[in-house]
């Protein structure tokens, strides 16, 4: 197995593990903290915060790692009064879009700004991340991983990953707060894996074709259109016909609405053996994504 191939089983693998482990999650009282070491497994991240941003109120913490002496006084300060500098906070609350942020890229002139000279340079962190996640006007859920000065940066690999999980988190972030009552549920462990394994298998089997079905369930394992095409043994230009076929069957347009569809339905099946879009789709008129009203 070449070194490219290697990658995209690598990172597949890894798209994969993270989407079950947050399904798992979802819904549970102890949601951050798995969400957070599902990440850490595959990334590693020396302070790791999620906080809840809404206009005109100090971040709420949901969840923070940090919890040395050093890392709870920096988050108090941040709290009185430094995130108001903060870029992140900013650019959340000025409707900046959800998805994936890198500090140095939306502040390039970090280490000359007011926030660095008054926290950012006493914190001990040198690189950060934020993923926004909107649920609401004016409230966002912002998944902060950083990393100290005494680790390197985040790599182009680190980079990658994030990039291809941020749609994930973002759909476990938006059902967890916004469609469920988290409420304490029992730990199933291989149990649910093997559940969410049988979704992937059987997803999409009763509205799309066979080949159909293998590109979508490709694509929910991270695998681009070269990698799937390699996988197959097809061309990139015949997997992209049957992503846009497939697409068109489910009334979505992207990857993102189909790791969305696929959460959404798996999280309703009834039953392991059959497509568990049976159930979900079952609620809704065809094609329209409207509730039926029956």
């Amino acid at each position: 197995m070449d070194g490219e191939m290697f990658a995209q089983r690598t990172g597949a693998s890894a798209t994969t593990d993270l989407a079950m482990s947050l399904l798992a999650g979802i819904g549970s009282l102890d949601f951050q903290e798995r969400l957070a070491q599902s990440l850490k497994q595959h990334v590693k991240v020396d302070a790791g915060l999620i906080l809840l941003y809404r206009r005109g109120m100090a971040p709420k913490i949901l969840f923070n790692d940090w919890c040395n002496d050093k890392g709870l006084s920096d988050i108090r300060n941040y709290l009185q009064g430094s995130y108001r500098l903060d870029p992140f906070y900013r650019l959340a609350l000025d409707n900046g879009d959800d998805g994936l942020y890198r500090l140095n890229q939306i502040e390039p002139s970090l280490d000359r700004s007011q926030y660095y000279r008054d926290y950012y340079r006493h914190s001990g962190l040198h690189d950060e991340f934020n993923i926004f996640v909107s649920l609401g006007v004016d409230t966002k859920v912002a998944i902060s991983l950083a990393r100290r000065t005494s680790h390197e940066i985040f790599s182009g690999e680190d980079a990658e990953f994030l990039h291809m999980a941020a749609p994930l988190l973002s759909q476990a972030v938006l059902r967890h707060y916004r469609d469920l009552r988290p409420e304490a549920l029992e730990d199933q462990g291989s149990l649910l894996q093997n559940a969410l394994t049988q979704a992937l298998r059987n997803f999409g089997r009763s509205v799309l074709t066979a080949r159909e079905c293998e590109v979508a369930q490709l694509i929910l394992r991270g695998f681009s259109v070269k990698g799937a095409a390699a996988r197959l043994g097809i061309s990139p230009a015949t997997v992209k016909l049957h992503r846009r076929n497939l697409y068109a069957k489910l009334d979505i347009a992207s990857q993102t609405a189909l790791f969305s569809l696929f959460i959404d339905a798996a999280a309703s099946v009834s039953n392991t053996s059959e497509d568990p879009l049976i159930t979900y789709l079952g609620r809704r008129t065809p094609l329209t994504g409207q509730l039926a009203l029956n």
